[in-house]
This record gives C-alpha cells, structure tokens and sequence, in this order.
C-alpha cells in the first residue's frame, strides 16, 4: 500500500468522491481512470497514477470511490514487490501491477522508463522490504 506519511506543507489534500469500476479497492492502493472511473493499475506502471485510494470495501460500477491526489509534495511508504538489489536512495522505480506495491525493473525496452517514484529511505532490498519514495 501507499501510504501518505507526510507533506512538504504539513497539510493532507482533502478527500474527493469519485464514480470507480466495479471491484475491490483497499486504503493506500494507486488508481488511474479508465473509461472515465477510478480502476486498479492492470500493469507495472512507469509513470504517476493520479489518485490514492482512501477507503476499503468493494464497490459496484458507478459508486462514488474515497480519494486523494497523488502529488510530489507527499512521502508515501510501500513496499517492494520483488527483490531488488540496485535500489538505494534517489533510484526511480515503479509502480506494481495492482498499485500496492513499488518494483525495480531493469534492462528490456522498461530500462528507458524507470518509473517516477524516487526513493527516498529504505530498510532493506528484499522483497516486502519497507521503503519510502515520492512522485517526482
């Protein structure tokens, strides 16, 4: 999960309400609209999603979604989906497929795309390794 620890201003953006496709969505998972609702990342993603989701539950096509922005002045702290030995502070990487977790990729055609999460501390490499990063 990503979860908001901090800001640059000391202030959290207020929730907003949106329409989310039909599913299961959980505190501190990333979102992009599809189709003109809120849905879950399908695919490790390199760039920003625009929301963080702020509440828990399953939702039937059309419901009204808890969400925040996502926005550079935020810390969020997630975890790492695999194992990943090059990271350490400033390495830009990914979002996971599901927008739960962050994940390192390396080398094939992700190499020139390494993602926009900017890591900023973390406690390990492995993986399920706490780290924390923000949206650059």
């Amino acid at each position: 999960m990503f979860i908001p620890i901090k800001s640059t201003d000391g202030a959290m953006t207020p929730f907003e309400y949106i329409e989310a496709a039909a599913g299961t969505y959980q505190v501190g998972q990333l979102l992009n609209v599809t189709n003109g609702k809120l849905a879950a990342i399908a695919a490790d993603q390199a760039t920003t999603p625009p929301y963080v989701c702020m509440q828990s539950g399953t939702v039937a096509a059309g419901e009204l979604l808890a969400v925040t922005r996502v926005q550079g002045k935020y810390t969020f702290e997630t975890e790492l989906a695999a194992a990943a030995a090059a990271v350490k502070v400033g390495t830009k990487i990914q979002v996971a497929s599901g927008g739960l977790k962050a994940k390192y990729v390396t080398g094939g055609s992700d190499a020139a795309a390494p993602g926009t999460f900017e890591v900023v501390s973390l406690e390990g490499t492995e993986a399920g390794s706490m780290i924390r990063g923000r949206f650059v």
